[in-house]
Protein backbone atom coordinates (compact mmCIF):
# COMPACT_ATOMS: atom_id res chain seq x y z
CA UNK A 1 0.00 0.00 0.00
CA UNK A 2 1.53 3.32 -1.07
CA UNK A 3 1.88 5.61 1.96
CA UNK A 4 0.07 8.94 2.05
CA UNK A 5 2.26 11.80 3.24
CA UNK A 6 0.88 14.98 4.78
CA UNK A 7 3.06 17.87 5.88
CA UNK A 8 1.49 19.57 8.89
CA UNK A 9 4.23 21.98 9.85
CA UNK A 10 1.95 24.98 9.46
CA UNK A 11 4.49 27.74 10.08
CA UNK A 12 6.49 26.68 7.04
CA UNK A 13 3.53 27.62 4.86
CA UNK A 14 4.31 31.26 5.57
CA UNK A 15 7.53 30.93 3.59
CA UNK A 16 6.18 29.16 0.53
CA UNK A 17 6.36 31.15 -2.66
CA UNK A 18 4.41 30.63 -5.85
CA UNK A 19 7.32 32.15 -7.75
CA UNK A 20 10.00 29.58 -6.83
CA UNK A 21 12.80 29.04 -9.30
CA UNK A 22 11.88 25.74 -10.96
CA UNK A 23 15.49 24.53 -10.81
CA UNK A 24 16.40 25.67 -7.28
CA UNK A 25 15.14 22.57 -5.48
CA UNK A 26 16.03 19.86 -7.98
CA UNK A 27 18.01 16.99 -6.49
CA UNK A 28 17.61 18.42 -2.99
CA UNK A 29 17.33 14.90 -1.52
CA UNK A 30 20.23 12.51 -2.00
CA UNK A 31 22.66 10.12 -0.39
CA UNK A 32 22.05 6.51 0.65
CA UNK A 33 18.49 6.08 -0.60
CA UNK A 34 18.61 2.90 -2.70
CA UNK A 35 17.64 0.41 0.01
CA UNK A 36 15.14 2.53 1.95
CA UNK A 37 11.44 1.53 2.13
CA UNK A 38 9.01 3.64 0.05
CA UNK A 39 7.32 5.24 3.08
CA UNK A 40 10.65 6.57 4.36
CA UNK A 41 11.73 7.87 0.95
CA UNK A 42 8.41 9.63 0.39
CA UNK A 43 8.54 11.23 3.84
CA UNK A 44 12.08 12.47 3.32
CA UNK A 45 11.13 13.87 -0.07
CA UNK A 46 8.25 15.90 1.41
CA UNK A 47 10.57 17.24 4.13
CA UNK A 48 13.45 18.01 1.76
CA UNK A 49 11.13 19.88 -0.64
CA UNK A 50 9.79 22.06 2.17
CA UNK A 51 13.31 22.57 3.58
CA UNK A 52 14.57 23.75 0.20
CA UNK A 53 11.59 26.00 -0.56
CA UNK A 54 11.97 27.80 2.77
CA UNK A 55 15.66 28.42 2.07
CA UNK A 56 14.95 29.72 -1.43
CA UNK A 57 12.72 32.36 0.14
CA UNK A 58 15.25 33.31 2.82
CA UNK A 59 18.71 32.95 1.31
CA UNK A 60 20.83 32.44 -1.80
CA UNK A 61 22.57 29.44 -0.21
CA UNK A 62 20.72 26.13 -0.31
CA UNK A 63 21.62 23.27 2.04
CA UNK A 64 20.45 19.90 0.76
CA UNK A 65 19.15 16.91 2.69
CA UNK A 66 21.71 14.13 2.40
CA UNK A 67 21.16 10.68 3.89
CA UNK A 68 24.55 9.58 5.25
CA UNK A 69 23.36 6.34 6.86
CA UNK A 70 20.53 3.91 6.20
CA UNK A 71 20.49 0.11 6.43
CA UNK A 72 23.55 -1.03 8.39
CA UNK A 73 25.74 -4.10 7.97
CA UNK A 74 26.24 -6.38 10.96
CA UNK A 75 29.99 -5.77 10.81
CA UNK A 76 29.43 -2.01 10.99
CA UNK A 77 27.08 -2.38 13.94
CA UNK A 78 29.58 -4.60 15.74
CA UNK A 79 32.24 -1.91 15.34
CA UNK A 80 29.91 0.75 16.78
CA UNK A 81 29.10 -1.48 19.74
CA UNK A 82 32.75 -2.36 20.32
CA UNK A 83 33.68 1.32 20.48
CA UNK A 84 30.75 2.49 22.60
CA UNK A 85 31.22 -0.32 25.14
CA UNK A 86 34.73 0.96 25.72
CA UNK A 87 33.56 4.58 25.85
CA UNK A 88 30.45 4.68 28.03
CA UNK A 89 28.84 1.25 28.10
CA UNK A 90 26.54 2.03 25.16
CA UNK A 91 24.05 3.97 27.24
CA UNK A 92 22.77 5.73 24.11
CA UNK A 93 20.92 2.63 22.88
CA UNK A 94 17.28 2.06 23.78
CA UNK A 95 17.60 -1.72 23.86
CA UNK A 96 19.61 -2.19 27.03
CA UNK A 97 18.61 -5.86 27.15
CA UNK A 98 20.70 -6.34 24.00
CA UNK A 99 23.55 -4.34 25.52
CA UNK A 100 23.56 -6.56 28.60
CA UNK A 101 24.00 -9.60 26.36
CA UNK A 102 27.14 -8.01 24.88
CA UNK A 103 28.51 -7.22 28.32
CA UNK A 104 28.41 -10.92 29.28
CA UNK A 105 30.79 -11.85 26.42
CA UNK A 106 34.19 -12.94 27.77
CA UNK A 107 37.26 -11.55 26.02
CA UNK A 108 35.00 -9.45 23.82
CA UNK A 109 35.99 -8.85 20.22
CA UNK A 110 34.39 -7.48 17.08
CA UNK A 111 34.00 -11.02 15.75
CA UNK A 112 32.19 -12.19 18.89
CA UNK A 113 29.93 -9.13 18.73
CA UNK A 114 29.04 -9.94 15.12
CA UNK A 115 28.07 -13.47 16.15
CA UNK A 116 25.95 -12.18 19.03
CA UNK A 117 24.19 -9.62 16.80
CA UNK A 118 23.40 -12.38 14.28
CA UNK A 119 22.02 -14.50 17.10
CA UNK A 120 19.87 -11.60 18.28
CA UNK A 121 18.46 -10.92 14.83
CA UNK A 122 17.23 -14.51 14.61
CA UNK A 123 15.23 -13.76 17.77
CA UNK A 124 13.79 -10.54 16.32
CA UNK A 125 16.02 -8.58 18.69
CA UNK A 126 17.54 -5.39 17.22
CA UNK A 127 20.17 -3.26 18.91
CA UNK A 128 19.67 -0.59 16.24
CA UNK A 129 16.77 0.37 14.01
CA UNK A 130 19.37 0.80 11.26
CA UNK A 131 19.65 -3.00 11.19
CA UNK A 132 15.94 -3.29 10.41
CA UNK A 133 16.02 -0.48 7.81
CA UNK A 134 13.71 1.73 9.89
CA UNK A 135 16.21 4.51 10.61
CA UNK A 136 18.28 7.01 8.66
CA UNK A 137 21.02 9.51 9.44
CA UNK A 138 21.16 12.95 7.82
CA UNK A 139 24.50 14.73 7.94
CA UNK A 140 24.54 18.23 9.48
CA UNK A 141 28.28 18.91 9.80
CA UNK A 142 28.36 22.13 7.74
CA UNK A 143 24.74 23.19 8.30
CA UNK A 144 23.99 26.33 10.35
CA UNK A 145 22.29 25.62 13.68
CA UNK A 146 19.20 27.56 12.65
CA UNK A 147 18.73 25.30 9.63
CA UNK A 148 19.36 22.17 11.69
CA UNK A 149 16.55 23.29 14.02
CA UNK A 150 14.30 23.97 11.04
CA UNK A 151 15.00 20.55 9.57
CA UNK A 152 14.28 18.89 12.93
CA UNK A 153 10.93 20.70 13.17
CA UNK A 154 9.96 19.75 9.62
CA UNK A 155 10.80 16.10 10.26
CA UNK A 156 8.98 15.90 13.57
CA UNK A 157 5.86 17.52 12.16
CA UNK A 158 5.49 15.48 9.00
CA UNK A 159 2.87 12.74 8.98
CA UNK A 160 3.13 9.53 6.99
CA UNK A 161 0.87 6.51 6.76
CA UNK A 162 1.78 2.82 6.68
CA UNK A 163 -1.03 0.30 6.19
CA UNK A 164 -3.56 2.99 7.08
CA UNK A 165 -1.96 3.98 10.37
CA UNK A 166 -0.53 7.47 10.96
CA UNK A 167 3.03 8.02 12.20
CA UNK A 168 5.51 10.87 12.62
CA UNK A 169 9.33 10.55 12.53
CA UNK A 170 11.27 10.58 15.79
CA UNK A 171 14.40 12.74 15.56
CA UNK A 172 17.54 12.83 17.70
CA UNK A 173 20.31 15.40 17.14
CA UNK A 174 23.61 13.55 17.58
CA UNK A 175 27.30 14.32 17.26
CA UNK A 176 28.89 10.89 17.85
CA UNK A 177 30.02 8.26 15.36
CA UNK A 178 30.50 9.72 11.89
CA UNK A 179 30.06 13.30 13.12
CA UNK A 180 27.14 15.70 13.57
CA UNK A 181 23.94 14.20 12.19
CA UNK A 182 20.24 13.77 12.77
CA UNK A 183 19.19 10.23 13.59
CA UNK A 184 15.60 9.62 12.50
CA UNK A 185 13.52 6.59 13.50
CA UNK A 186 10.50 5.57 11.46
CA UNK A 187 7.76 3.47 13.00
CA UNK A 188 6.45 0.82 12.60
CA UNK A 189 9.56 -1.10 13.67
CA UNK A 190 8.01 -4.59 13.44
CA UNK A 191 9.83 -5.54 16.64
CA UNK A 192 9.99 -4.37 20.26
CA UNK A 193 12.77 -1.74 20.27
CA UNK A 194 13.56 -2.27 23.96
CA UNK A 195 13.37 -6.05 24.34
CA UNK A 196 15.26 -9.17 23.35
CA UNK A 197 13.06 -12.25 22.94
CA UNK A 198 14.75 -15.39 24.28
CA UNK A 199 13.29 -17.79 21.72
CA UNK A 200 14.29 -17.99 18.06
CA UNK A 201 11.70 -16.66 15.63
CA UNK A 202 11.91 -18.07 12.14
CA UNK A 203 10.75 -15.97 9.23
CA UNK A 204 8.66 -17.66 6.53
CA UNK A 205 8.48 -14.80 4.02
Amino acid sequence: MKPFIALIFCMSLLFYSTMLDANACQQNLGGELDLLPPDIIETLKVVSDAFCEIQVKQSDTIYRVRVTGSVRKISEQAEYIYQCLKKDGCSIYQNQEAIQEYKTIKNISREKLEAKIQDQLKRNCYISKHLSNRAVDIGTRSMPKSLVSLLVDLLKNTEYYVEGKKYQPMVVDRSHGTGPHLHINFEPYYFNPAKCPKEYRFQTD
